[in-house]
């Protein structure tokens, strides 16, 4: 909502808005009723949720005591100082810390941007060159604070220059609900409002009040060809070689690569100064991570900690979208050190599993569960790891210099191969003695030279085109660590696979009524290419349901006898028969698992295949049916997964919950439970309470779920069943 106004008026303030109206022929703030320069703040605007800020103002030069042009703190109250340190950069007043935001105008005629909550505070610092406000001509300049999404977008000219993460800052509340305007510049049009404004309604607003064109922005333009990505540490903002120097250092290289994705570490102020003139977008997700686009920025992922990792969703062109995240982790132990104390590699691997090889593993314990939210969307990981690569460190490449006669499984390298990232250096160069792609240190070459920062690509996503080091600039390297440049080509995705698991009570519905046609009509309803069934009544049961579907049908007896109840496979692609197993039972009932080998050429190419093990657990709540449950694992293990084709998948009815022993066995011996976010409650139809059926995939690098949902089936069975779209990652 619009600021209202109920205070007596101040000659000066009102005339500086009376020639801001004559110079816009806009509605302005009335500034009748109110008390010096101060506009009450209306009470629906909630300054420590979601809310939008914006201000017209014209200045004709740049004063440089960084004066208040709209503030609800008392920012002239604090000392201006030069935060330019080995974390931060230019000019900003003590003020910043307190509680509430300012708008200010830095020396160079640049705008500036202030938020804290009386602890932690945000300060946006750009340069003249293209956010600028003091030449005597209108601008616009605001933000939006977008509380859901913990972050701050911020525009100037109705173009979106920075997205600041929110982190460790609060409630923008001020001492008082009022808003400070300054009285050194013409100011128009101030809009406090209770919601969140878009890039694109910002950028309508500007161009239709002002009668000028936005700035360009980065639009979704991609034209399909290889992405290249650059990770790099820039050290200390680029800055230790200069204050202007060493970040126009920084843009040179970022430019010269032809960058299209800069995945940045050591940021530290330099961000918006480096972005905007590259004209790429910047999502400053700490003061030392950083995500530069060449390409609009349109959703941001605030994963584990700020510091150390965090990244952004990217829209190429629409309907095409990438997930690209930003990683610092710990630079202890010292490698170099160890090494000097002639440490073993047993004992190195320990030393760097204590800070990062914990650190990556909580990283991708938010990552991977997170990605699963998005799993057709492809991901890049790149940043500076402070670690050897298990890839490098091998017994072809242990008498190189560095290496010290030592193979080493660094474990950071080996948790990102394990979650089904590629090194696309080393894919690019798969030989460590013939490529060694240093990045540390070229600043220190008497240093312990090692690789330590990387570009991940998430495997099935991308084809790696080329990797390089960068290390060269004319007027000297500006940073201690080398980038690596990667060229990634997005890859076509295969045709999903529909997997089933359908309990059908041997096709006793809800109703009382035994209806073989109204269960092949769930089926069909959702075209799976492969069923598990379970609770089958005998193989003339399987055989009618593969006719009413239209596809393969295979038995599998529980009593050894076709004339018994069992489980079944549909399969609409061949398959082969591998076999039946009997397993575990505390109860009367006796169960089995069998398994159909798929092939899978019609969607992966010539001699693609995949396992299916079909199976229905011990059924009873009694603790030897829990422990039949656990037993029928290993059966199923020694049976079926010990030397499979290729990847497998497992359908079945598990009687048992999300978590619980059978879940957690299955989990250890290498199975995946997809978790897509929502709820697969299957069993006690018509309102099920819990999960019992399943989908499982192994490994869990070789698939990607792209979907997976509970069909509405009240009535068919007194189960319902679980269906998944699985892409073999290949």
């Amino acid at each position: 909502m619009v600021i209202r106004n109920h205070a007596p008026s101040a000659a000066r303030a009102l005339l500086a808005l009376l020639v801001s109206l004559a110079a816009l022929d806009r509605p302005v703030l009335s500034q009748q009723d109110a008390s010096p320069g101060e506009i009450r703040i209306a009470e629906d605007v909630d300054l420590a949720g979601t809310f939008s800020f914006r201000m017209r103002v014209r200045l004709t030069e740049a004063p440089r005591d960084l004066p208040t042009l709209a503030a609800n703190k008392d920012w002239e109250s604090g000392t201006v100082e030069d935060y330019a340190s080995s974390s931060d950069f230019g000019l900003g007043r003590e003020s910043g810390a307190l509680a509430g935001f300012a708008i200010s105008v830095l020396p160079d005629g640049a705008w500036t941007w202030n938020a804290g909550d009386g602890r932690g505070r945000l300060d946006h610092r750009p340069e003249a060159r293209t956010q600028g406000i003091a030449d005597g001509q209108w601008h616009e300049v605001g933000f939006c604070i977008d509380r859901s999404a913990g972050v701050a977008h911020l525009f100037h000219d109705g173009r979106r220059v920075a997205l600041h993460d929110l982190r460790g800052v609060g409630s923008l509340e001020g001492e008082a609900r009022a808003l400070r305007l300054g009285a050194g510049a013409k100011i128009a049009d101030v809009r406090l409002e209770s919601r969140l404004l878009s890039p694109e309604e910002v950028r309508a607003d500007f161009e239709r009040g002002l009668g000028r064109p936005a700035a360009a922005s980065p639009t979704a333009d991609w034209d399909g060809s290889p992405l290249r990505v650059l990770a790099w540490n820039i050290w200390h903002g680029g800055r230790r070689k200069g204050a202007d120097e060493g970040v126009g250092r920084v843009v040179d290289v970022i430019r010269e690569s032809g960058a299209d994705i800069v995945l940045m570490q050591e940021t530290y102020g330099s961000g918006p100064r480096i972005a905007d003139r590259l004209g790429f977008e910047l999502y400053l997700r700490s003061s030392n991570l950083s995500v530069m686009s060449r390409y609009p920025i349109e959703e941001v992922h605030r994963l584990f900690s700020g510091f150390r990792f965090g990244g952004a969703t990217i829209e190429l062109r629409p309907g095409t979208r990438i997930q690209a995240y930003s990683l610092w982790i710990h630079y202890l132990p010292s490698v170099g050190k160890a090494l000097e104390a002639d440490a073993s590699p047993e004992e190195l691997v320990a030393a760097d599993a204590k800070t990062r090889g914990s650190e990556i593993d909580a990283i991708l314990a938010e990552l991977l569960p997170h990605l699963d939210g998005a799993p057709a969307v492809p991901v890049i990981v790149g940043g500076d790891f402070n670690s050897g690569s298990h890839l490098d460190w091998t017994e072809a490449a242990k008498d190189l210099a560095n290496h010290h006669g030592r193979v080493v499984p660094w474990p950071v390298s080996r948790s990102m191969a394990r979650a089904g990232f590629e090194d696309t250096f080393r894919v690019a160069h798969p030989d460590p003695v013939e490529s060694q792609g240093l990045t540390w240190s070229p600043e220190f070459p008497e240093s312990h030279q090692e690789r330590i920062d990387y570009v991940y690509a998430r495997e099935g996503d991308w084809d790696v085109v080329d990797s390089r080091v960068l290390d060269e600039h004319p007027d000297g390297w500006p940073s201690d660590h080398a980038a690596v440049l990667s060229t990634l080509a997005l890859r076509e995705p295969p045709p999903a696979l529909r997997v089933m698991s359908y309990n059908i009570h041997y096709a006793v519905g809800m109703d009382g009524k035994t209806d073989l046609e109204r269960i092949a009509g769930v089926i069909r309803s959702h075209a799976p290419d492969v069923v598990g069934l379970q609770e089958i009544g005998d193989k003339a049961m399987a055989d009618e349901l593969g006719r009413l579907t239209g596809m393969r049908s295979v038995f599998g007896p529980s009593k050894g006898s076709d004339n018994g109840y069992g489980d079944a496979v549909l399969c609409r692609l061949p398959f082969r028969y591998v076999g039946n197993e009997s397993i575990p039972s505390a109860s009367s009932s006796r169960y089995q698992a069998m398994a159909v080998d798929v092939d899978i050429s019609e969607l992966h190419g010539e001699g693609a295949a995949l396992r299916l093990v079909n199976t229905h657990f011990d059924w009873t709540a009694s603790i030897g049916s829990q422990e039949a449950r656990r037993a029928a694992v290993e059966v199923v293990e020694r049976a079926f997964c010990e030397d499979p084709p290729g990847p497998v998948i497992l359908t079945a009815d598990l009687n048992a919950a999300p978590g619980s022993p059978p879940l957690t066995d299955l989990e250890e011996r290498g199975w995946h439970l997809p978790r897509l976010g929502q709820p697969m409650l299957t069993h006690g139809a018509p309102d099920p309470t819990q999960q019992i059926d399943y989908v499982l995939v192994r490994p869990a690098r070789a698939w990607r779920a792209i979907e997976a949902f509970v069909p509405d089936e009240p009535v068919a069975s007194d189960h319902y069943p679980v269906v998944m779209d699985l892409r073999l990652v290949r």
